[in-house]
């Protein structure tokens, strides 16, 4: 399933606490202003836009790619499609993200059991 779109945010569980485990002072509040666009084509990308920041990353599937985290820390790692989902293993966590319907589900885990669960829903063109 194609993951081309842009999301807007519905519905979210333990994001602070995602921030928290990732060591982040500055704990925001997610809302309704959180978008995520995803483009897929010859490479992916994926921009999340949270009030005045934005966090983009550029991969190809399968290809080792610089990407960065939320608290700016840059690294290197390989991005992987398993199963029609997105997964990124981030220095801390694992990042995956599939297309349900027209809702985008993202979830980040830590090893040690901290979850968070976000779910976006797709905005029409």
């Amino acid at each position: 399933m194609s993951l081309n779109g842009k999301y807007v945010l519905e519905s979210h569980e333990n994001y602070n606490e995602f921030l928290q485990a990732l060591g982040m002072s500055k704990v925001e509040v997610v809302n309704e202003d959180m978008v995520t666009d995803i483009y897929q084509g010859a490479y992916y990308r994926i921009a999340k836009f949270m009030g005045g920041d934005v966090l983009t990353n550029t991969f190809m599937p399968g290809k080792e790619a610089e990407l960065e985290d939320l608290d700016g820390t840059t690294f290197m790692t390989t991005v992987n499609l398993e199963g029609g989902k997105i997964k990124i293993q981030f220095p801390k966590y694992v990042y995956t993200a599939e297309v349900s319907g027209d809702k985008l589900i993202e979830i980040n885990s830590f090893p040690d059991g901290v979850t968070n669960k976000m779910v976006s829903r797709k905005l029409l063109d």
